[in-house]
Order: C-alpha cells, then sequence, then structure tokens
C-alpha cells in the first residue's frame, strides 16, 4: 500500500512539474529585434554632407559615406583664410543603438560618434551628447541626393532662355541615383556625365563622356556648357532648372508626361 501511494505522488508530482514547464514556456515572450532602430527602420547607407565648426578655421566641409558593409569614408575639408587642407579617413563602424561609431579616430582628437536620422547624420559631441543650443543645426550632415529629381525623365524644354521643340525621347535628362550619374540627350549624342547633389539643392556635374555623332545644331554644346556652370538646382517635384548663384535659370526642363501619369 505505501509503495502504490509512493508510485501515485511520484507520478503526480511529475504532472506538475511537465504542466508548469509547458504554461512556463508558453508565457515567455520570445526575443525581437527592435524594429525602430535606425539602423533597421531608415535607408542610412549613402553619403552626408555639410560644413562642422571648428575652434581654429572656418568651417571643415564634411562629407561621410556609410556603407552596407559597415565601412565609411570620412573627407574634412579644412577652410582657413586662403588655405585649404583635406584628409581622407577610411575604416569600419558599429551600431550603437541609432549610432554609429567610425571606429580608427584617434580618442580626443574628434568625435567619432554620429547618430542617424532620418536623411541626416548628426555629430555628437566627445561625450556622445546631442550638440543644443544655436548651433545645433551647424552640426548636422544632410545625406546627398534629392528624391524629387533622381531617377525620374526630364524632358529639355529650354536653354539658355530659348525654347527647345521636341519629346522627352530625343531630349531629356536622367539623374541615375544608383550610379551617381547623369544620361542625358540634346536630339544627338547620349551623354554621360557623373554628379552630386549636396544639402538638396546644390548640384555639380563631373567628368563626362559621349557618343561620337555630327550635331546638327549647337544645341548640345551649350547643354554640355550649362552642365558646366550650373551650382544649384530648383524644383517642385514636376518642373526642374539649373541655376548659377541667383542668375536666371541656365536650362529649364519639365518631367515627362508617362512619369505624371504614374504618379
Amino acid at each position: 500500500m505505501i509503495k502504490v501511494t509512493f508510485l501515485k505522488v511520484l507520478v503526480f508530482a511529475g504532472v506538475i512539474m511537465t504542466t508548469y514547464s509547458c504554461n512556463n514556456n508558453k508565457n515567455r515572450i520570445p526575443s525581437v529585434p527592435d524594429a525602430h532602430t535606425a539602423q533597421i527602420s531608415l535607408d542610412w547607407h549613402g553619403t552626408y554632407s555639410g560644413n562642422l565648426p571648428c575652434a581654429d578655421c572656418e568651417r571643415i566641409e564634411t562629407e561621410l559615406t556609410l556603407n552596407e558593409d559597415l565601412s565609411y569614408e570620412l573627407i574634412s575639408t579644412y577652410f582657413k583664410g586662403d588655405d585649404t587642407f583635406s584628409d581622407t579617413l577610411q575604416g569600419e563602424f558599429s551600431w550603437e543603438g541609432n549610432n554609429v561609431k567610425l571606429e580608427g579616430i584617434t580618442e580626443d582628437e574628434r568625435s567619432s560618434l554620429f547618430k542617424v536620422e532620418e536623411n541626416q547624420v548628426r555629430c555628437l559631441d566627445m561625450e556622445g551628447r546631442v550638440v543644443e543650443g544655436e548651433l545645433e543645426r551647424n552640426y548636422i550632415l544632410k545625406k546627398n541626393g534629392n528624391p524629387l529629381v533622381e531617377d525620374r525623365r526630364w524632358r529639355i524644354v529650354e536653354i539658355y532662355g530659348r525654347p527647345v521643340e521636341g519629346t522627352s525621347d530625343n531630349y531629356y535628362l536622367i539623374f541615375d541615383s544608383g550610379e551617381g550619374r547623369i544620361a542625358a540627350r540634346v536630339n544627338c549624342n547620349i551623354l554621360n556625365y557623373s554628379y552630386k547633389i549636396k544639402n538638396e539643392y546644390q548640384v555639380s556635374f563631373g567628368q563626362g563622356l559621349s557618343t561620337l555623332m555630327a550635331c546638327p545644331d549647337n544645341l548640345e554644346d551649350e547643354f554640355k556648357e550649362v552642365l558646366e556652370m550650373a551650382d544649384n538646382l530648383s524644383t517642385d517635384g514636376k518642373y526642374l532648372s539649373l541655376n548659377k548663384a541667383r542668375m536666371a535659370p541656365l536650362a529649364r526642363f519639365v518631367l515627362d508626361e508617362g512619369e505624371q501619369q504614374e504618379e
């Protein structure tokens, strides 16, 4: 009788332990990555540009590129009177919450921490804190590019104030954000130039390539001059102009009708 009772106790205890274990597992909440961190929720990789304050110079023109493979390039150009000098750092970075830490920066030389935000990064102070007050905006680097302009077909409608007649098949400009190059045609050759858009509206065009057809007019040459001269752009998403400083627009464009219909 005693043996049977003892066995019943063991079985009962086993049932209790099993039930507790199952219930305990059901109540456990699985570990889920925080989907709200900048690393997961933002399109953070790319190049950011701006002018950071400088203790003993006028400004530090800064360009920070963050790559998907967690490598970076930091180009700093120091302006002091008529003198300028640059340095370039390359290496890897790591995530610390919503901040990135650039490896390879000498301690106490400059801050290695940047807070990643929507379409911008914020240079933090040496202790990793956000700089506040009147100088707060001076520590922000804006992401290069302009989504209103890039990866869309623009029809050329005016060069140097003179109307350009033609369709977007033969008179067009496309900013390819993935390649960092434009493709353009002014009823003649296909032009391919590097470009950079900083602070949304500052634009510069680099070296270009072209097919070698003989052109029936000088419109293409004038358009190439526009690319050499332009330093800013203006757009409302449907109209675009390339400008030099605050002068009259060098060239005007309208968004291709097919793109407008898709919107």
